[in-house]
């Protein structure tokens, strides 16, 4: 059985630049069928020798990207985690051009490790185009990323924990994660790798899926299921973003969250639901609680076959 582990998504000994290079997916030659094939490997950075979902998303939508023209934006993903991806082993991205069209373009990837798929994923990209402008706002009397004490880690992330919202008098919370982030180097100036490093973002939930054990660790296994995000306006990973995470229900051993990303500016660029297995751990083991300022990040593991295994 895995381990919920808290930190490893967060605290990683990875550089900026070696994200970047594990997350992006690089061309080889096209399938039987002449669909392009890219390959991405990835890094033992997580414990149980599982690779973080983020990661997972980030490499295929990095395949996904490099099929369209620059001149599209990628506005959805939605994705199912299938088995999981060891570390140190190679994923083949098998793109499948569904459609385009004058304004949108639909890509299906494929990903594939010795030979048994492990994720699949549907992805659309939208020509920029204008209209009317409406948004709910960033949570109120957030401060400052700038007055957040942050943490020093060989992490390519610089994270500002703000923890969870109080607890409502009927137990609810609005808010199960809050943290400011941004990538600790600038990133360069290409919209596609910003948005691939705000989706590996986007999976780092902490314990948020789980409000009536929040601050416990070693009590719990899970594994993402599904994954989805929109983004909603080009946004640049090396600014400051502050991720707001909302648990909507447990039942029936599985969890659903949602999350906003908004900037400092007050945009909201991103949003992200996803839907994960959870189960109590017979035996519970004893951690260390998280120290301040990385309680949360935490890098999942997807059980084989999505948990049924």
């Amino acid at each position: 059985m895995e381990l919920d582990e808290a930190e490893s998504a967060e605290v990683v000994s990875a550089t900026l630049a070696d994200l970047v290079d594990a997350i992006t997916a690089r061309e080889s030659a096209p399938d039987d069928q002449g669909r392009p094939t890219f390959t991405s490997t990835s890094p033992g950075w997580w414990l149980e020798d599982r690779t973080f979902g983020g990661m997972v998303v980030a490499q295929a939508l990095s395949a996904a990207v490099q099929t369209v023209g620059s001149e599209l934006e990628i506005h959805s993903l939605h994705g199912y985690f299938l088995r999981p991806t060891r570390a140190g082993s190679t994923t083949t991205h098998v793109v499948e051009p569904v459609r385009d069209g004058r304004s949108f373009s639909t890509r299906a990837v494929t990903s594939v490790v010795g030979g048994r798929e492990t994720f699949r994923m549907t992805c659309s990209f939208h020509a920029p185009e204008g209209g009317d402008d409406y948004q709910l706002p960033m949570g109120p009397g957030l401060p400052s990323p700038r007055d957040v004490e942050g943490f020093e880690a060989p992490s390519p992330f610089d994270i500002r924990e703000l923890g969870a919202t109080e607890r409502r008098e009927d137990g609810t919370y609005l808010s199960t994660r809050r943290c400011w982030f941004r990538t600790r180097e600038p990133l360069p100036d290409e919209p596609a790798l910003h948005a691939c490093v705000l989706a590996y973002f986007s999976d780092m939930t902490g314990a948020a899926f789980r409000p009536l054990s929040l601050g416990t660790w070693g009590t719990h296994t899970d594994a993402s299921l599904d994954h989805a995000v929109w983004f909603h306006r080009p946004w640049r990973a090396d600014a400051w973003s502050i991720f707001d995470v909302q648990a909507l229900v447990n039942a029936g051993g599985r969890a659903t969250v949602r999350a906003t990303m908004h900037g400092e500016d007050g945009s909201l660029h991103l949003s992200m639901a996803q839907e994960l297995l959870v189960r109590e751990l017979d035996d519970p083991l004893v951690l260390e609680a998280p120290q301040p300022g990385r309680a949360g990040g935490r890098g999942r593991n997807v059980h084989a076959d999505r948990g049924d295994g």
